[in-house]
């Protein structure tokens, strides 16, 4: 049997298709160095809620990480992973650190930071007022600081926050200034502090306001010297006040010609409503006469070195 074997040839193409050019690769994105940055930093108080400081990062490759790196961050205060500077300090002082932002390709940037933490605002009573303030009406500023303060952020304001202050008087910080005028009797207010923070304080005094000290004048009268006992009135309680010569007008002791008699020798013993004045005449002079003015000084005010007085005029005859 005779088989007869074809083989067919694949037609040839019309024509061959163009060869395909494929775009050029993309430069690679040039990555900015990381930053970090800071709208700056601020102080707060303890207490006091801190008001929240947000750094910045950028560059870099994100997410990035916050962490402190050296020294620390005032106590009660947290770095958020945000970058933000929170929380409400427990203690006061003066803090300095650095914080450090890591991108995720390993970089990493620091800023240097320092917050400062002030004490809690505080005020109260200074110790001479701490039951009572002891005034004397007619008095000006006698014993008129009353408090104290501590801690908090200056500028400082003060405000009458209950109460009435004594009459012819005005707040001048934790004190009154003025004359005491008015009544006597007892008074109570309250004065509140604040700070540029915010924060507040208060303190409460009781003013106890005295009659004016009063000495009456008197008549001395003796040969070579004499006594006298004054009676006084008003006046804080305390300390017995005491007496000082403040001037001496001699009248004529001269027998043959106009002689100013000297002044005399001056001591004084104190008791409670009275003081007694002795005076002893110069040598040669045993009758002496003219006036003699004299000052009492009331001493168991709080304030230091200020401190109330009464006038009188001794007229000796002698």
């Amino acid at each position: 049997m005779l088989v007869l074997a074809f083989a067919c040839a694949a037609p040839a193409p019309d024509k061959v298709g163009a060869l395909v050019s494929l775009p050029p690769l993309p430069s690679p994105t040039p990555i900015t160095p990381l930053l970090a940055t800071t709208p700056g930093f601020h102080g707060g108080e303890v207490g006091l809620i801190f008001a929240p400081i947000a750094l910045v990062a950028n560059g870099g490759v994100a997410p990035y990480t916050w962490t402190v790196g050296t020294g620390a961050l005032p106590s009660g205060l947290v770095l958020g992973g945000d970058g933000t500077i929170s929380g409400t300090p427990t203690g006061g002082g003066a803090y300095k650190f650095t914080i450090v932002v890591a991108d995720a390709a390993g970089s990493t940037a620091q800023v240097a930071g320092a917050i400062d933490i002030a004490d809690r605002l505080f005020a109260g009573l200074i110790p001479a007022c701490a039951r009572y303030c002891n005034v004397e009406l007619g008095c000006a500023d006698a014993c008129g600081p009353f408090g104290g303060q501590s801690g908090g952020v200056a500028p400082y304001t003060y405000s009458l926050a209950g109460g009435t202050l004594p009459a012819g008087t005005s707040l001048n910080g934790l004190a009154l200034k003025g004359i005491f005028k008015g009544l006597t009797g007892y008074l109570r207010f309250t004065v509140q502090v604040a700070d540029a923070l915010g924060a507040t304080a208060t303190v409460a005094p009781t003013f106890w306001m005295y009659d004016h000290i009063s000495l009456a004048g008197g008549t001395c009268t003796g040969r070579s010297k004499c006594a006298v006992t004054l009676p006084y009135a008003g006046g804080t309680p305390g300390p017995l006040p005491t007496v000082a010569v403040t001037g001496w007008a001699g009248a004529n002791c001269g027998a043959v010609a106009p002689q100013p008699c000297p002044q005399p020798s001056f001591s004084a013993s104190y008791q409670p409503g009275q003081v007694t004045i002795v005076l002893v005449y110069a040598a040669n002079y045993p009758a002496t006469f003219g006036d003699l003015t004299i000052r009492m000084v009331d001493n168991s005010l709080c304030a230091a070195a200020t401190y109330c007085a009464a006038d009188a005029t001794v007229k000796v005859v002698g």
